[in-house]
């Protein structure tokens, strides 16, 4: 049993549960779909600018404004999800999304697809903050880690292969057809889940804290916008921006402890276990930036690989982690999270250091990116199922989008970080050199959430179990 803030909260699976499998592959399709649409443009934002007549400055905004909604409102859509039934929210997020899928496409002009592109990111957010919910939801600490590994793998072919697809389409078929394949794939989802996953029972609360929510979306916001553009303000413009972060953050706490239904339950972060696990997956997901942003720009302008040979490369990752989540689902049902997640941070900061001292021999860069793929589904699997096992059941909507925050804003933050990072060494080093340098730079990322985890303490279902209790 779990206890928070003097509510009790049972570890057995919810009603009518329909098993672990199936409500893995019920979610499937929305949960690629809302990670898909986060990396599928990247490849076609040349084809873009041109068509739509826009700069690379401003065809940006087509992923920024995308991952902005996406991160700053699954807060908000957790919450609703606990409210009104995680199954409903997820449903609805998908016919938003499908709907926003289809403005992209018929977008005549930028300003008319970013604003499609906030749409899409509202049913995105939607569907992520619920999906690992009901997940959760619908399993027992006997078979989550192996639904969690799957839901990992699920995320990691979507980010994985979504550049590769984006290519593929784009070149053949028109940018505007990476919009239009989410139409068939997301009614099929529809109809599935509301064929096959059942309603999650209602949290009954009387009153909703909007200004709590505008207060952490004005704070997410501000931050992941901030950090996109640190390298290009001046300082003025940034130290107001750190005001609004500062404030809004503030303003926030103070918020949460006083409302009577906050969004976000002191409770919950107050927890070491939860709080030190959403800190250590934020990290790790700003360590492996080096690898999805930089690497391409290294591989296809050092290097003089075309795209399709980068993505062949790149591919290495999110095929070893499909490889290794069901036995990292398995293993996080019999193994103390911190044994696990510690391992799979210390595979990721081996593969980037591999990756750094590789270069640019191309079969042992893939022998390293490798390494990384085997410490990220290792680490976010166990770190997933410690999250959701040590979450009360009433709070799975809110837990699940922290949760995916931490992944989004790690990106987010991490990709800020590294362009400045390897601006910094251009100016006194070589293009190798410089990105050699800051793929080690990363490495203390790596190194910092592993000691975080280390001492993130032990879930519910860890003392309660005579395996994973003993010392």
């Amino acid at each position: 049993m779990t206890r928070i803030e003097g509510q009790q909260i049972s570890d057995t699976a919810g009603p009518s549960m329909p098993g672990p499998y199936k409500i893995v592959g019920a979610t499937s399709l929305g949960i690629f779909l809302g990670a898909l649409d986060s990396s599928i443009v990247n490849v076609s934002l040349v084809t873009m600018a041109g068509s739509l007549g826009a700069t690379m400055t401003e065809i940006q905004w087509v992923v920024l404004s995308y991952l902005l909604i996406i991160t700053s409102f699954m807060p908000l859509m957790g919450k609703l999800g606990d409210r009104y039934g995680n199954t409903r929210v997820f449903q609805a997020g998908m016919l938003v999304f499908i709907t926003g899928s289809l403005l992209c496409a018929l977008s005549p002009g930028l300003i008319v697809l970013v604003s499609s592109r906030v749409f899409q990111a509202l049913g995105a957010s939607m569907m992520t903050a619920n999906g690992l919910a009901l997940v959760t939801y619908f399993t027992t600490p006997h078979n989550r880690g192996r639904a969690i590994g799957l839901n990992s793998i699920v995320l990691a072919a979507a980010l994985g292969f979504g550049p590769v697809i984006g290519g593929i389409l784009s070149q053949y078929f028109g940018w505007q057809s990476i919009f239009l394949i989410n139409l068939p794939i997301g009614l099929l989802g529809f109809i599935v889940v509301q064929k096959t996953v059942p309603e999650t029972e209602l949290v009954k609360e009387t009153t909703f804290d909007t200004i709590g929510a505008m207060l952490f979306f004005t704070f997410l916001f501000a931050l992941i916008y901030f950090v996109s553009v640190v390298t290009t303000t001046d300082l003025a413009v940034s130290m107001v921006w750190v005001s609004i972060i500062a404030i809004s953050f503030v303003a926030f706490v103070i918020r949460e402890k006083r409302f009577s239904v906050p969004i976000v339950p002191a409770g919950l972060l107050a927890d070491r276990r939860i709080s030190s696990s959403i800190f250590s997956a934020l990290l790790a997901y700003m360590a492996i930036v080096p690898l999805s942003f930089l690497f391409p720009f290294f591989l296809q302008e050092e290097l003089g690989l075309t795209q399709s040979v980068t993505g062949l490369v790149l591919t290495a990752h999110p095929i070893v982690i499909s490889v290794v989540g069901p036995f990292a689902g398995f293993m996080s049902e019999r193994v103390r999270a911190k044994y696990q997640t510690v391992l799979g941070l210390v595979a990721q900061l081996v593969g980037l250091l591999f990756i750094g001292l590789s270069v640019p021999n191309i079969p042992l860069i893939i022998i390293g990116i490798a390494i990384m793929g085997f410490g990220l589904s290792t680490f976010s699997v166990a770190n997933g199922n410690f999250i959701m096992t040590s979450a009360p059941r009433e709070y799975m909507g809110v837990i699940s989008a922290l949760t995916n925050i931490a992944r989004t804003t790690g990106f987010s933050v991490g990709t800020a970080m590294v362009t400045t990072v390897f601006q910094v060494y251009r100016t006194t080093a070589p293009y190798t050199q410089s990105f050699q340098w800051t793929i080690w730079t990363f490495c203390f990322l790596a190194l910092l959430a592993g000691i975080i985890s280390a001492f993130r303490g032990l879930s519910p279902a860890e003392k309660e179990s005579p395996i994973l209790n003993e010392s």
